[in-house]
């Protein structure tokens, strides 16, 4: 299999390839009908680009990097013949979407996609796309958002910064980004070495305490929910200084035992979630380091982003490796 990019004799491939699955699970809707029917002015002449996968000298498969603003495109129109599917030309196709992202400076790339298209989010996911709220989308059918981040520049967490103001409509999706997180965890360390998992870049933590981390603060993100649904007058603080994590000596455990730890506490939070209705909602209490009020959405909003950085930084190092280890798999 091998990428090309689009030529003009290859419309009508785009647009039958990509007429077939949403005829198979949706309808075709308008903005369907002005991509499709006329790509160089609705995509390429907007600063996008069009690849398609040829295979054996037939083209199975393609994919739109739709501009949508300074640094931001969507990646739109993914389709594989169903004839072909199981080859890997989907992974390829997403992969080659993201390669040009990043090489034309972009900072996020974003998709909508629907839950009933379950291989396509596996793969997604596979590549690091996070779920976040839904907020206004072209496609009736489109009832999932996500997005990857492709420059994090994991900076400091204390640095970072935060638009509240969440509330119930945001939940679920909020609750499947916090239940998918140990799943992308595990997922990005398969196969890694001892000495993968130790390596502590500039000093800094390794991959084995990223996770621990995440790990030991499960329980204060558990005690903060119950706190909003208790209507107290202030969340409980952490520690800044880290400490318990450093005196963890995470290096020393299994992997399997730091994941093992982070999945069983974060199902227990998702449980804890799960029983909140009505004025849970509603309820605000001040963050004691952001000294802002927060709902239980904000707070969810709030771990999912803590997570997230520490998945960047978990792929920051694994990025040194490459420079700092010999023998480092590729991926």
């Amino acid at each position: 299999m091998k990428i090309i990019k689009y030529a003009p004799q290859y419309q009508q491939q785009f647009e039958q390839l990509n007429r077939a699955w949403v005829e198979k699970y949706f309808e075709v809707e308008p903005m369907d009908e002005a991509l499709l029917s006329d790509p160089e002015e609705a995509i390429l002449n907007k600063g996008g680009q069009i690849f398609f996968v040829l295979h054996e000298n037939q083209i199975i498969g393609t994919v739109a990097l739709v501009c949508m603003g300074t640094g931001v495109y969507e990646m739109a129109k993914m389709a594989v013949d169903e004839r072909f599917q199981g080859l890997g030309a989907g992974k390829l196709l997403c992969r080659t979407a993201i390669d040009e992202a990043k090489k034309r400076g972009a900072h996020k790339l974003v998709l909508f996609t629907n839950t009933k298209l379950t291989t396509a989010i596996a793969i997604y996911r596979r590549f690091g796309f996070t779920d976040v709220v839904l907020d206004g989308q072209e496609y009736s059918r489109a009832d999932t958002k996500m997005e990857l981040l492709l420059k994090p520049a994991v900076r400091k967490w204390f640095d970072r910064q935060f638009n509240f103001g969440l509330g119930r409509k945001d939940f679920p999706a909020l609750l499947s980004r916090m239940e998918n997180a140990a799943l992308k965890v595990k997922e990005i360390t398969q196969g890694l070495s001892e000495d993968h998992l130790h390596f502590k870049p500039d000093g800094k933590w390794s991959i084995k305490e990223h996770i621990g981390h995440l790990w030991i603060l499960e329980r204060l993100w558990q005690t903060r929910f119950l706190e909003i649904k208790e209507n107290k007058a202030e969340m409980s603080p952490a520690d800044l200084s880290n400490a318990a994590t450093d005196k963890a000596l995470f290096n020393q455990r299994r992997l399997e035992h730091i994941l093992s730890g982070f999945e069983q506490e974060r199902q227990h939070t998702i449980r804890t979630l799960s029983g909140f209705d009505g004025d849970d909602f509603l309820y605000r209490l001040y963050h004691p380091r952001l000294n802002h009020p927060m709902t239980v959405a904000d707070l969810m909003y709030f771990v999912a982003e803590h997570d997230d950085h520490h998945l960047h930084a978990i792929r920051d190092v694994m990025d040194k490796l490459t420079e700092n280890i010999p023998g480092r798999r590729k991926g």
